[in-house]
């Protein structure tokens, strides 16, 4: 009798469990609710990682196709450059370095272009607008470069605003700045020219100082 007992009881209590698929998805349409933005979300703490990865990897307008790169390159050609503390002088080191930085620029982005301002005597001068020839850059940065007067990074900067305005948003906006002052003669306020540049054109600008 004991037996059966002990049978029986076994028998209650299995037939009480319920099998897994029975259990976790048990009224799972309870768990959802709607948020403050009218989106179905879930409760379940594996439902809402998920949902957290999908939004992640959902199409934002902050996305950039980091391939496309235009950038414009501002020399110093200023009388400071003709210093002979990098040998033979500081121009033709910066030109030197720029020709590498070429190569390895459209070795790494090859659909991108590259212009070319110098800026002397307080004026800047598109010497070679946005290109995406390496060979003819090349050429350009190997060609008769002459020093004078002081630079102006205001003007070299509005110059490479109004070449960078008009590429559309979803390309990269740059400039790099290769310097060897640290004094520009500007016609006006040179952090207000920076700042509307962050702000309204450029995606990234970075300056190389090469001054003692």
């Amino acid at each position: 009798m004991q037996g059966k007992a002990m049978e029986t009881g076994g028998e209650e209590k299995e037939g009480d469990k319920l099998y897994t698929w029975e259990t976790k998805y048990e009224k799972t349409w309870e768990d959802i609710r709607e948020d403050a933005d009218g989106l179905l979300t879930a409760e379940d703490e594996a439902e809402a990682y998920k949902l957290k990865r999908r939004k992640l990897f959902q199409h934002s307008s902050s996305v950039r196709l980091g391939m496309m790169r235009h950038m414009f390159v501002i020399v110093d050609s200023s009388q400071v450059m003709s210093d002979k503390d990098l040998k033979p002088n500081r121009l033709t080191c910066a030109l030197k370095v720029l020709e590498d930085f070429v190569r390895v620029f459209f070795d790494q982005n090859p659909i991108s272009q590259l212009g070319v301002i110098s800026t002397k005597d307080g004026k800047a001068e598109k010497v070679l607008d946005l290109n995406g020839n390496p060979h003819v850059l090349s050429k350009t940065l190997c060609g008769n470069w002459s020093v004078s007067g002081e630079l102006s990074l205001q003007n070299a900067l509005s110059l490479a605003m109004n070449g960078l305005k008009h590429i559309p948003s979803h390309a990269s906006r740059e400039v790099l700045v290769v310097m060897g002052s640290l004094t520009s003669c500007d016609p006006g306020n040179i952090f207000t020219t920076i700042e509307g540049c962050v702000s309204e054109v450029l995606y990234r600008m970075k300056v190389l100082l090469m001054a003692k």
